[in-house]
């Protein structure tokens, strides 16, 4: 694993697989599909205080964030986004493998945050091992971790070849430029939605309608343009929701922005406590089929 991760950050890798013996489970036993970085970082740290390694990571990141910016005698690591020139420098010490001085603990001679040094009793332990390498390489500009139990036949291409996958991924910008809706927004999300309304795709909204329901509109933007946006409407007492106004600006349709709102609707939904989702059309359930 300090291999692994070190090579991940110098090359700035977009994802990082990691094939374990066994699936990562929450408190009651259940499958966790996605972890947003702060979600994994969370987790390891309510771990902290049962886990040696855990409690190694915390100390290990504190030191890494007060790093950045320092260049004495941390390498620098030049992270691409989506190919584009990166627009910030990373700073991470990488003297032997992943680093923290000496690559194998927080400080010379200290058994540390050791990646990759306690497999054997990663199930024992929640996979912490894993879960530490996967939020540090994160939160060092890799976009995403999926982290597979190498125990299922085929786990690899289940996982890149199905939709909802087949382990954990962990991910730092799975929705880049996604974000819930504000005013300054809603003159672009009319003018998205306008040609499906005048087609009857979409049922008409006014200005003050969308005015009115602007916590409910989720956009995803690019260079400062909207470029698609949804709702979800919940019913909490219900436990369900109303997916609706789904639509990408036609100069970005057909490079998954839909897939990534509705991904992203059922994500927020699921944190919501909502167990349903359902929507009204005439026209795209094909679509959403």
């Amino acid at each position: 694993y300090e291999v692994a991760t070190a090579c991940a950050l110098a090359i700035g890798a977009d994802k990082l697989i990691c094939v374990i013996d066994g699936p990562i489970l929450d408190e009651y036993g259940r499958l966790i599909n996605f972890l947003p970085l702060h979600e994994a970082d969370m987790l390891i740290r309510q771990r902290a205080k049962q886990s040696e390694i855990a409690t190694k990571y915390v100390k290990a990141v504190g030191e890494y964030l007060t790093s950045i910016g320092h260049t004495g005698s941390t390498a620098v690591v030049h992270c691409s986004q989506n190919g584009k020139a990166p627009n910030s420098t990373h700073y991470a010490t990488f003297q032997n493998g992943i680093g923290f001085d000496n690559g194998t603990g927080l400080r010379s001679g200290e058994q540390g945050f050791a990646i990759g040094g306690l497999e054997r009793l990663s199930r024992l332990n929640g996979y912490l091992p894993e879960l530490a390498a996967a939020a540090f390489v994160c939160r060092g500009g890799v976009q995403r971790v999926h982290l597979l139990d190498g125990t299922i036949g085929g786990v690899l291409l289940l996982e890149l070849f199905k939709r909802d996958g087949m382990g954990t991924m962990v991910a730092s910008d799975l929705y880049e430029g996604a974000r819930m809706a504000k005013e300054t927004d809603v003159a672009g999300i009319k003018q998205i939605l306008q040609p499906l309304e005048e087609s009857g795709t979409l049922v008409r909204r006014s200005v003050e309608e969308l005015v009115k329901t602007l916590d409910s509109f989720i956009v995803m933007e690019r260079e400062g343009q909207i470029i698609a946006c949804a709702a979800l409407f919940p019913f909490f007492k219900d436990k369900c929701g109303e997916v609706a106004c789904i639509a990408v600006s036609p100069e970005c349709r057909g490079q998954g922005q839909g897939d990534k709102l509705l991904d992203y609707i059922e994500k927020k939904a699921s944190s919501l406590g909502l167990d349903m989702l359902f929507l009204l059309t005439t026209r795209t359930a094909d679509w959403f089929a």
